[in-house]
């Protein structure tokens, strides 16, 4: 039977596996996911999306690491971290692209047999929810792109917590079954970070729709803050700039 103590540092696992998800550059990734058009339920399955393939990795990474008690090499780790950054640069471009693109609109029309073309500025979004494509979203399903965006966070973040494993844990089946606790929190908090995102952004789209704009800016915004400082420092640290 399982000590009180390995039952102890086990439970820890799911604790921090909860509080890796409010890691600054996780909630940065997840928030610009986020769109004024999804509801709680779609929400809920990018957050497990996420999480899924966060857990999927840091379980492949880490218990492989477990299995031939060798930690991740420290530069490789370094260059997971980097990737991370590049990607959330990357998120951020597309937040702030989307937000533009839902509030320009181009309209045509031919005045002398010529055709015109304005672009408009609208006060709030032309895409209306009525002309909108109806989309169905299940809890448990899983989004592609949540999906890989937290399979490489959780290759960034693999090489630390092995690491706190073969330091901590006194056997390979204790060590996987922490890596499993871990995943199942990391995917848990991740849930319920998607939800508190999502529910200001749907509220905001239905009584301040300007509010929806903003938070959707702030999160691109936050989202190239916290990649370009993560590309540099990991980019330094690594050899690859500078």
């Amino acid at each position: 039977m399982l000590e009180i103590p390995l039952l102890t540092t086990l439970a820890f696992g799911f604790v921090l596996g909860l509080r890796h998800a409010l890691d600054a550059d996780h909630v940065a990734a997840v928030a610009t996911l986020a769109r004024p058009g999804d509801g709680l339920r779609r929400a809920l399955t990018s957050g497990f999306s996420w999480g899924f393939g966060h857990a999927l990795t840091i379980g492949l990474a880490g218990g492989t690491a477990l299995l031939l008690r060798s930690a991740i090499p420290e530069r490789l780790a370094l260059v997971f971290e980097f990737a991370v950054g590049l990607m959330l640069l990357v998120l951020g471009v597309l937040a702030l692209r989307g937000t533009l693109r839902d509030r320009l609109h181009v309209h045509e029309h031919r005045h002398d047999d010529v055709t015109h073309a304005h672009l408009h500025f609208h006060a709030v979004p032309h895409a209306t929810e009525r002309s909108a494509p109806h989309r169905h979203a299940h809890p448990f399903s899983l989004a592609l792109r949540p999906f890989l965006i937290g399979s490489l966070h959780g290759l960034a973040g693999s090489a630390a917590l092995a690491l706190l494993v073969l330091a901590t844990i006194p056997s390979i089946l204790a060590g996987c079954l922490y890596l499993l606790l871990f995943g199942a929190g990391s995917t848990a908090g991740m849930m319920l970070m998607s939800l508190a995102l999502g529910a200001p952004l749907l509220i905001a789209r239905r009584r301040a729709l300007w509010l929806s704009t903003a938070l959707r800016v702030a999160a691109g915004v936050g989202s190239l803050g916290i990649g370009l400082s993560l590309a540099w420092r990991t980019g330094i640290a690594a050899g690859l700039l500078g």
